[in-house]
């Protein structure tokens, strides 16, 4: 039967939540095109803003996948702390329970 330490599910919980935390953090640091176009000669001249917006979608899509990602994360890391939440009461309950006999 599998023994469960409270205390080291909440500090894996604390662990998971700082998992999220950087990914909202790299979510911040992804940025589309800023100023001037890095792409120069590359863009189309009829369209200018062609590679701007393509580069635009991708970063958007980029910062979505990341917040997804922090969204799942900290949705494990809620999901630990309702297990020891369970654990610790159930283990409330159980010494409750509990009574001396006389042998």
């Amino acid at each position: 039967m599998p023994v469960y330490d409270a205390e080291s599910m909440t500090i894996t919980a604390q662990r998971v939540d700082r998992i999220a935390e950087d990914f909202r953090a790299s979510m911040d640091k992804l940025r589309g095109i800023e100023g001037e176009s890095p792409f120069g000669d590359v863009e189309d001249p009829d369209n200018p803003d062609k590679v701007a917006g393509t580069v635009g979608a991708f970063t958007d899509g980029m910062r979505s996948e990341f917040d997804a990602a922090a969204g799942r994360v900290s949705a494990a890391s809620s999901a630990l702390r309702d297990a020891v939440g369970a654990m610790s009461e159930a283990d409330a309950v159980a010494a409750d329970n509990l009574t001396a006999r006389d042998l």
